[in-house]
């Protein structure tokens, strides 16, 4: 599906207009399954103006019980909805892709979403506290502006007693992740400051159950109290940029009412389901509407909504003021069949996270994290979201494609860039993650037939990658391609040929090379891998003597439904 350069048309495209990956009852015959801008890849969402939207807090509680014992959202097995011929997600206001389609120079992604060079922010001193955090997480700290700086406010926090950079070494690093991976995140940075460079502001105020009130040293002196130091007292802080045009969250099923922009129903988007693929590879369980953020931006006079990732604190063992417990990733706060269990046998039943044996050798800096008992097909979060639990097998392949992206290098120099005093909690993560993104390769790669990159040369000679073999979780197999003519008008292909190939590529009959569509059917076949059974089907258009890529469907079953 599409959006267009005004909201009628983009009302039209939901409603009504024929594409790769949905067919409309109402559209005719002989409507054209392709059209002149086929393949989409900037979904212009920005056009209508969101100025009037207001800021809509989100009850945590009731985020909770909605999705842990609600059905919210759309649960209807279907294809992702936002995507384009070529079955990826274009460019939005949700998702621009990065690394997905082009290799990222170390210095972009080192810095990531950053105004300022991380590196610089390690100079970064003095402070003076503005305010409390608010009830903005569970993580203690306070917003306070920078010397420098005046007028910007960023909020601190700091990492448990003990346990320096638990928090914020993986915040840091969840948001270098997921800008390269392609989606929205807010500056963040590292610093550590001595508390003799905390000042507060004569007007800093802090809320209590009692009401807003004055922000004190006792109040400062009870975050510093349990916040973790290095050996000179300093302070391990996270320091994020704060935006004042803040609209809230979003949720992860249906659209908001009030942003004429948001058309897409939010479990059907492809970037949120394929989310669950990413939350699993950090062991971010606390991947919730709580921890996005809708932020407004004003350019050329109009206003729009920007979507955003946002709080990467409890991710790789971290559970922000204390390491994660073994049972987290495993299962949700309320499951039923454990539960159920438990009572039968009086407590005396274990769950399987639990005993399995985790590895002796984790660094202070790090919690739970481990890739012994990692399965990503039964990794849960906290709780239910329905665009998690509607993820089909096409969204988690393209997850995971993004994910194993990530070479060892660039892995490596993430990690490093943290700020972890403690080099073996540099190298244990990294190994972590490397073994963690294979094994998510290995599962989601090969659970549909694998072929991406389809070309065809002016010649008619066809070439394509098989990702699972370029993520080296996979080796070649056998590779059938049917050969046909296509009608763009009527969608009727006329079969011309097939042919059998060890090495991915083939070549077009001649008599194929004057039609103006040319479809490529590729059925994989392995011995290991009966997914790749599956046929992917590619179309290419003539455009200035060459051959233009316009489509490409995966055939794949169903996902099954998550509990």
């Amino acid at each position: 599906m599409r959006s267009k350069l005004n909201v009628s048309v983009v009302l039209c495209v939901v409603t009504g207009v024929l594409s790769l990956a949905t067919v409309t009852a109402q559209v005719a015959r002989s409507a054209p399954r392709f059209v002149s801008d086929d393949p989409l890849m900037v979904d212009d969402d920005t056009v209508a103006d969101a100025s009037e939207m207001k800021e809509v807090e989100l009850s945590e509680g009731f985020d909770l019980i909605e999705n842990q014992f609600g059905s919210p959202g759309d649960a209807t097995p279907r294809h992702a909805i936002n995507v384009n011929t070529l079955d990826e997600v274009p460019d939005s206001s949700w998702f621009t892709n990065r690394i997905g389609v082009r290799a990222l120079p170390m210095p972009e992604l080192l810095r990531g979403a950053n105004t300022f060079d991380p590196a610089e922010s390690r100079e970064w001193r003095e402070w003076t506290i503005v305010s409390g955090k608010g009830h903005t997480g569970f993580q203690p700290g306070f917003r306070a502006e920078r010397a420098g700086e005046p007028g910007r406010e960023y909020q601190l926090e700091v990492d448990p007693k003990g346990h320096p950079r638990l928090a914020t070494g993986a915040e840091f690093i969840g948001a270098l992740i997921y800008h390269a991976l392609g989606y929205n995140v807010e500056d963040f940075y590292l610093v550590k400051v001595h508390p003799r460079d905390l000042k507060i502001s004569d007007k800093a105020t802090i809320k209590d159950p009692s009401g807003k009130r004055r922000f004190t040293k006792h109040d400062l002196d009870n975050i510093l109290r349990v916040a973790a130091t290095d050996g000179e007292g300093n302070v391990y802080f996270s320091a994020q940029r704060r935006s004042d045009d803040d609209l809230g969250h979003f949720q992860y099923h249906g659209t908001r009412s009030d942003d004429p922009n948001d058309i897409y129903p939010h479990e059907h988007r492809r970037e949120l389901r394929a989310n669950r693929v990413i939350a699993a590879w950090l062991a971010h369980d606390d991947s919730r509407a709580l921890n996005t953020r809708n932020l407004l931006i004003k350019a050329d006079g109009q206003s729009y909504v920007r979507h955003y990732m946002h709080d990467f604190g409890a991710i790789l063992g971290s559970s922000t003021r204390f390491p994660e417990p073994p049972i987290s990733n495993h299962e949700y706060y309320i499951e039923k069949k454990a539960s159920l269990r438990q009572l039968v046998t009086l407590g005396l039943f274990t769950p399987r996270a639990l005993r399995a044996d985790g590895p002796e050798d984790i660094p202070p800096s790090v919690g739970w994290f481990e890739s012994g008992s990692f399965d990503p097909v039964h990794w849960k979060a906290n709780y239910p979201n329905r665009a998690f639990m509607n993820m089909q097998p096409a969204d988690a392949f393209w997850g995971a494609r993004l994910v194993s992206r990530f070479s060892d290098e660039a892995i490596h120099a993430i990690v490093a860039s943290a700020g972890y005093d403690d080099p073996e909690a540099v190298g244990y993560l990294a190994r972590t993650l490397i073994r963690r993104r294979d094994h998510i390769a290995r599962v989601w790669l090969n659970g549909v037939n694998p072929v991406v990159e389809p070309l065809l040369s002016a010649t008619g000679a066809l070439s394509f990658t098989n990702a699972a073999v370029a993520a080296r979780v996979a080796s070649h197999g056998t590779y059938t391609i049917e050969w046909g003519r296509f009608d763009n008008a009527t969608g009727q292909i006329e079969t011309m040929g097939t042919q059998t190939v060890q090495q991915p590529g083939g070549d077009a009959p001649a008599a194929l090379l004057t039609a103006d569509y040319v479809v490529a059917t590729i059925s994989s076949a392995h011995p290991d891998q009966p997914n790749w059974s599956q046929p992917v089907r590619v179309y290419f258009k003539r455009q200035a003597g060459a051959w233009k890529t316009v489509g490409l469907r995966r055939h794949a079953a169903t996902a099954a439904r998550l509990k």
